[in-house]
């Protein structure tokens, strides 16, 4: 198989495949939600991420919670390539030529200081079992996360990762808040 993610490639027997996983694959500057001063209003901080990009305008990964001026940047960078790391193999039969089945699928978990992973919800299935299984599956595959920054006072940092199988990147591009 020629597999290509995003520039790297694994070779092996079977025709090429497209599997891309945005936000697995990007750096830290495309990470949204990423704020360098807390909100006030700590009560918004589901909404008010998940309201900083425009709709269609996904960077692969966005942070839920406050970040409280914290640069998750790096932290989100070791945990997305562990993430990848895990979701490779899983990527299910059907997702593979001749059948190449398409989907996207949306999962959204929160990790305690410590590294924990307390809370998983599927935001949005690809309406292909297997394929959100894998998804489903990175994360959960990781057992435990780095713990969190230190500097970082929150209870919890919750995270949505978009999980993209067989299909574009979105055209524009991501929305950063800085």
């Amino acid at each position: 198989m020629n597999a290509s993610v995003q520039g790297v490639s694994w070779r092996n027997t079977r025709p090429a495949i497209l599997l891309v996983a945005t936000g697995l694959f990007f750096g830290s500057a495309d990470v949204k939600g990423q704020t360098k001063e807390a909100p006030s209003d700590q009560s918004s901080n589901a909404k008010s991420g998940a309201q900083q990009s425009a709709p269609n305008q996904r960077s692969g990964v966005e942070i839920l919670t406050d970040t409280q001026g914290v640069d998750f940047g790096p932290y989100i960078k070791t945990a997305l390539a562990t993430i990848k790391k895990n979701w490779l193999p899983l990527i299910p039969e059907e997702a593979r030529p001749p059948a190449n089945a398409q989907g996207e699928t949306l999962i959204r978990f929160t990790i305690t200081p410590d590294g924990k992973i307390s809370a998983m919800h599927l935001d949005q299935s690809s309406q292909h079992d297997n394929i959100d299984r894998a998804a489903w599956g990175a994360i959960t595959g990781v057992g435990q996360f780095p713990p969190l920054p230190t500097e970082f006072r929150g209870p919890k940092l919750e995270l949505r990762i978009d999980f993209l199988t067989n299909r574009p990147l979105p055209a524009s591009p991501p929305l950063v808040i800085p």
